[in-house]
């Protein structure tokens, strides 16, 4: 501002010149275009002046070195000089004194402002300050003779920056407050571990944006600082200089005080963000702590009531309506539904019962000693999963004892580093030793415990279980097992396993492992099983070998009958090999002039190992053509003569295999096939196979097959939708015309009007398959859907369908599949014969959220009759219900 000042004065009496960017009637366009045509600045090549950019030591130096030629000049030509006689000596020291305390309070103030980068101010305040300073800095100073109009303009401008650093300090003290406010409530904060984490992040970010601010803030005041460091040296030798032409001693002394308000404004930011990173270091170490001691509740409460009627037993409604409350599941875990028989819908009066489940689970929480001499940090972590109901399921209604049964508990020590012992207690134990020792993964042996011990040298775990396999009999029904595994490297494991089982006297006791040897895997298991498996003949065994090499595999099994479920420790059906099998098979893939060769061996001994009792051979070769489609052939021969190691006596009704899902018949089939999900099918979507069966070139007394099936499905016509067509037909008998035949059909698909008010909805399914010999099924159904009904969030739903059979069982017969819209079956569910009959039903239900209103009705009459009995007793057997439910998860 006073080198702005200076030039001003200097600049009287020159001539003008011109700048594109110094716009008519600028404060300062006279004062610039004075200097100009003086020649004490230039301006830029291309025409313009600048006056916002920052001047820089070089130009100021520049710009002093003119001025000082200037008046040498005239002291020269006039022997004096009339901006010398302005300023009288004392003006001059004047003057020197006040750049030199200027200088040091922008010295000062860059120490503060270094200061800056730990500060709370915001980015807003700080630019605004900075602002108001290169404003100042740009004000020139009065002319000699200057109307009082124009000092008035400086000293408003003065004022404005006052008042800037007073609204700035106004909100530092604001913020200040804000920040105590925080400091007190942190002490309180014991909540939310996310709320805590995501405020300090904040924090940070904040600290870090204004860190950078800072510097930048300091660069300017350094900056600044250079160029009056400059201006004080070129004033040096300046003497007699009016510093009144300048700025008056009022001006200077306000942007000292300006100054200085800056420098206590700062300073109390800085001790506010010193508090501030003090509470944030706090608040991390809690968020620490709270993150590793993390606690937290699942589950589901369940409220219901609920009323039937009727006497509806021995059925499975999934085959009628999928998925209703009355269905029991899976029952017996085979994957299958249609298979279980539900509950027997009885005559209960309407009652209420309430259940609920729990899982409470733990981050790795600290542990202290009982004695509190020793403390365990991140030691324990547990789960807690259980149930609560009232009245418990199977009692008499009306009763009203609560039952709390607690399912599972699971916790786990950090015992040492990379080492943890964890156990499971609960009603349901699952585990799984081996393949044949203690596989229990999917169906729970009984109640129990289970502990594990993991990260023991050269990979080693242990693993303990006990139990009761019947609580509810006192029998002392109760099992054991141990188990210890070794795998120092992921190319080599090895494990023992012991299994007891007191009631049935019965044990098992195995080893297993596996072996890398670069393109080789081995892996295996022996065990055995009985009474004492310690002594020699008293127990059965059983075991297997499997290689792989590369596209070669090949396996030896040799498994004694009742190895399926040793010592009746092993409830899992998943076994690999079938029990009462000796034997072995070698099977390879290999490509072979762009065809697919496959090659299978396999051979089934007696109980004298060397014996064979049965042989197969099987030879497939599979071409992949364009468009999807694909070619393949398959000879198999099979025999079950004693002896014969290469089939030669052919059997065409199957030979076991060595898997329970595996049989091996002779027979030469053909196929084309279409992958309607294949890159470039024909048909996207179209699924297509014709497969033709010769059994007479073996044997002339046998019979040959076609069958033509196939699937389309995901094709959307406006609002109609077809979800899935099926159909196929199979003739498992050329020779005989009327035997052997199936034709099956299908098609499911809807109706979606969502557009229209209640956004309704409409499905419906249709399947039937008709086979020689008098055998029929069918099902049917529909089902309305309003998805918006009367009000958002409301689902109102009617379901309607029938299913019958002709020559076949109705009822789970314990082997029925759901194979409704299977086209490669021939089926629909049922494949046992029997008397046949209907099964039909309505299912109405009101949602909104979790709460639930339905009524079914099921009944062994047409679905006509069945729907006549929703306004009167209906006929047949049949069974009804009516349920409330409401379910909350949290």
């Amino acid at each position: 501002m006073l080198l702005a000042g200076l030039l001003t004065v200097l600049s009287m009496g020159f001539g003008l010149a011109q700048f594109s960017d110094v716009p008519a009637g600028h404060w300062a366009k006279e004062a610039v275009e004075a200097l100009a045509a003086k020649g004490l600045i230039l301006g830029f090549p291309d025409g313009t002046f600048r006056g916002n950019e920052n001047l820089t030591r070089y130009q100021a130096a520049l710009i002093i070195y003119r001025l000082l030629q200037q008046i040498e000049k005239e002291l020269k030509a006039q022997g004096t000089s009339p901006t010398m006689e302005a300023m009288a000596p004392e003006d001059l020291e004047a003057l020197k004194n006040a750049v030199q305390e200027l200088a040091a309070e922008l010295a000062a103030l860059g120490v503060r402002v270094s200061a800056l980068e730990d500060s709370a101010a915001t980015k807003e305040d700080i630019a605004r300050l900075e602002a108001m300073i290169q404003e100042l800095k740009a004000q020139p100073a009065p002319e000699p003779g200057m109307d009082q109009a124009a000092l008035k303009d400086l000293a408003e401008r003065v004022e404005a920056a006052s008042i800037a650093a007073d609204t700035a300090l106004a909100q530092a003290q604001q913020l200040a407050e804000q920040l105590d406010a925080l400091a007190q409530d942190v002490e309180g904060v014991k909540g939310d571990v996310a709320a805590l984490s995501t405020q300090v992040e904040s924090n940070a970010q904040a600290i870090q944006a204004l860190n950078e601010l800072a510097v930048l803030l300091n660069q300017d005041v350094l900056s600044l600082q250079d160029r009056v460091t400059a201006l004080e040296k070129g004033l040096a030798d300046l003497q007699g200089i009016d510093f009144e032409q300048f700025a008056s001693k009022e001006d200077v002394a306000a942007v000292q005080e300006f100054a200085a308000a800056l420098r206590s404004d700062l300073v109390g930011l800085s001790e506010k963000v010193s508090k501030l990173e003090g509470t944030v270091g706090d608040l991390s170490g809690k968020v620490s702590k709270l993150e590793r001691n993390a606690f937290t509740i699942s589950g589901s409460l369940n409220l219901r009531y609920q009323s039937s009627d009727g006497n509806l037993g021995g059925y499975d409604l999934d085959r009628v309506i999928p998925g209703t409350f009355l269905s029991t599941g899976d029952v017996d875990g085979d994957g299958q539904v249609v298979d279980d028989a539900d509950t027997p819908i009885a005559p209960v009066s309407g009652q209420t019962t309430a259940s609920l489940s729990l899982k409470l689970q733990t981050g790795k929480l600290d542990a202290t000693s009982s004695g509190g001499a020793n403390t365990y940090p991140g030691l324990v972590q547990f789960s807690i999963t259980g149930s609560w109901a009232n009245p418990v399921v199977g009692q008499p209604s009306g009763s009203t004892t609560p039952s709390l049964n607690v399912d599972a508990v699971s916790t786990t020590l950090s015992v040492a580093k990379d080492q943890t012992l964890s156990f499971s207690f609960g009603r349901s134990v699952k585990t799984k030793f081996t393949e044949y020792v203690m596989d229990n993964e999917n169906n729970s042996l009984g109640h129990g415990f289970v502990a594990t011990l993991k990260g023991l040298p050269l990979g080693t775990t242990l693993t303990a279980a006990y139990g009761e396999k019947d609580p509810a009999t006192a029998n002392f029904d109760y099992f054991k097992a141990l188990r210890v595994a070794v795998a120092p490297s992921d190319a080599f494991s090895f494990g023992l396993s012991y299994a007891q089982h007191d009631v049935a006297f019965a044990e098992v006791a195995g080893v297993d492992g596996s072996l890398a040897l670069g393109p080789v895997k081995l892996s295996g298991e022996y065990f055995r099983f009985g009474t004492n498996v310690m002594q020699t003949g008293s127990f059965s065994e059983g075991g297997y070998v499997r290689a792989e090499l590369g596209p070669v595999k090949a396996n030896y099994r040799g498994l004694a009958p009742g190895a399926a479920n040793p010592a009746g420790l092993s409830l899992d059906a998943d076994n690999p090999y079938r029990a009462a099998q000796r034997g072995f098979t070698v099977e390879a893939g290999l490509p072979v002039m762009g065809l697919n060769l496959g090659l299978l061996y396999n051979v089934q001994m007696d109980t004298t190992f060397g014996t064979p009792s049965a042989s197969a051979f099987r030879a497939t070769l599979g071409l992949g053509l364009p468009a999807g489609f694909n070619l393949s052939a398959r000879a198999t021969l099979a025999s079950n003569t004693a002896g014969e190691w290469f089939p030669t006596t052919y059997n065409f009704a199957g030979v076991p295999g060595p898997s329970g899902l595996t049989d091996y018949a002779s027979a030469i089939v053909a196929t084309l096939s279409h992958d309607g999900k294949a890159k470039g099918a024909l048909i996207q979507g179209l699924n297509l196979t014709a497969s033709y069966t010769n059994r007479t070139l073996l044997n002339a007394t046998q019979t040959d097959a076609l069958a033509v099936y196939g699937d389309f499905g995901g094709l959307a016509l406006g609002p109609l939708s077809v979800d899935k067509v099926v159909f196929r037909y199979n003739d498992s008998n050329l020779q005989n015309a009327a035997a052997g035949q199936t034709l099956k059909g299908g098609i499911k698909g809807g109706l979606n009007l969502a557009g229209l008010p209640l956004a309704p909805s409409v499905t419906g399914e249709f399947a039937t398959r008709a086979s020689d010999g008098g055998l029929s099924e069918t099902k049917y159904g529909f089902g309305l859907k309003f998805g918006q009904f009367l009000f958002d969030k409301s689902v109102f739903e009617v379901k309607a369908a029938a299913y019958s059979a002709t020559g076949l069982q109705i009822t789970p017969a314990g082997t029925d599949t759901d194979k409704a819209f299977d086209a490669g079956a021939d089926h629909l569910y049922s494949t046992t014969p029997g008397a046949g009959g209907v099964l039909s039903g309505i299912y109405a239900t009101w949602t909104y959220w979790d709460l639930s209103f339905t009524y079914g009705l099921f009944s062994n009459q047409p679905l006509s009759t069945t729907l006549q009995g929703i306004f009167g007793t209906p006929s047949g057997t049949y069974g009804r219900v009516f349920r409330i439910n409401y379910t909350v998860n949290f």
